[in-house]
């Protein structure tokens, strides 16, 4: 099978068009094994392949599929498909559903069709990430924000709030409710939350800074960091924002670029976008990392995650 698939993609490189055909009836093909229909997906994906839409649509019922389905349909503008993902969206499975909702929130009406599942209680707001928020909020559409700040929160609190919070938590988590906290809650707390885009102790992504040799110890450079991470942003942690010319916005980290792509690096996937594909590029004044991670957390899960980012060594 991966001889085979390897195959079919070389021959969508060199213009077979039967290859394109075989593909297609193959990703279609439920008698077919998972991995060979994944991969043929894959490639007709890769190659924008002609009719692919029809397919897509088709295949966003079938779990593992789906999100190569989708990941294809991300190319297309009409606004029916935002809906057809939102009506599929619990066949998915759970660790995959955050890219759905990253696809979703990637073009302005397929964005408004999520928030107002969110409202009318089809989804919960929770799952939002806040990174995802501030996707939806760099869309910069009016509408969009207000229906944003009414079903999901504001995502960006005042300077004023933000230093409220920290003194709220700096009372609250005292050395003895530390003490008494879980941490190995905590790590799990921190491989959902956190891992993606930091690393501590030799596992997690690079998204973000190490946090092994971070002043841990100290709550109130934990606290500000957590709660206001935009307040002093070095210049490789800051966001891009990309406009492309299909009327997506995607947000992230730069990680590589050159004459003719531009990588970007997202909470939880990375991007090669060809630069002509590229309507504008701009420096946010915002961290990569989210405002509002302690508000989707209740009060002992925050005490287990902060107990957990002062260990001195791993915890089971």
């Amino acid at each position: 099978d991966q001889v085979r698939g390897a195959v079919q993609g070389l021959r969508i490189l060199f213009g077979d068009g039967r290859a394109v055909a075989d593909l297609f009836a193959i990703a279609a093909d439920k008698e077919q094994p998972l991995q060979l229909r994944t991969a043929s997906l894959q490639t007709l994906v890769d190659a924008r392949a002609p009719g692919l839409k029809s397919l897509c649509l088709n295949l966003l019922s079938e779990r593992f599929l789906n999100t190569v389905a989708a990941s294809g349909l991300a190319q297309e503008s009409d606004p029916e498909i935002g809906k057809a993902i939102l009506k599929a969206y619990r066949r998915f499975h759970p660790f995959e559903r955050p890219q759905a909702i990253s696809t979703l929130c990637s073009r302005v009406s397929w964005a408004t069709s999520l928030l107002k599942a969110v409202q009318s209680g089809q989804l919960d707001r929770t799952e939002i990430s806040p990174f995802q928020a501030r996707q939806l909020a760099s869309l910069q559409d009016p509408a969009l924000d207000q229906l944003l700040l009414e079903t999901w929160g504001q995502v960006r609190v005042s300077s004023e709030e933000k230093r409220r919070q920290m003194d709220t938590w700096r009372t609250n988590l005292t050395t003895d409710t530390l003490a008494a906290a879980d941490k190995a809650r905590g790590r799990a707390l921190f491989d959902k939350t956190c891992a993606k885009c930091h690393q501590l102790f030799g596992a997690g992504g690079k998204l973000g800074p190490d946090l092994t040799g971070a002043q841990r110890s100290n709550l109130d450079y934990l606290l500000e960091n957590i709660i206001d991470p935009s307040a002093v942003v070095t210049k490789e942690f800051r966001a891009t924002i990309l406009l492309l010319e299909d009327d997506r916005v995607l947000t992230g980290l730069v990680t590589e670029s050159t004459d003719k792509t531009v990588t970007l690096a997202t909470q939880l996937e990375t991007h090669v976008i060809p630069r002509d594909e590229i309507a504008e590029q701009r420096l946010s004044s915002n961290s990569t990392m989210p405002d509002g991670l302690l508000d989707q957390l209740e009060r002992d899960q925050i005490r287990d995650l902060i107990a957990y980012l002062q260990s001195q060594t791993q915890v089971p």
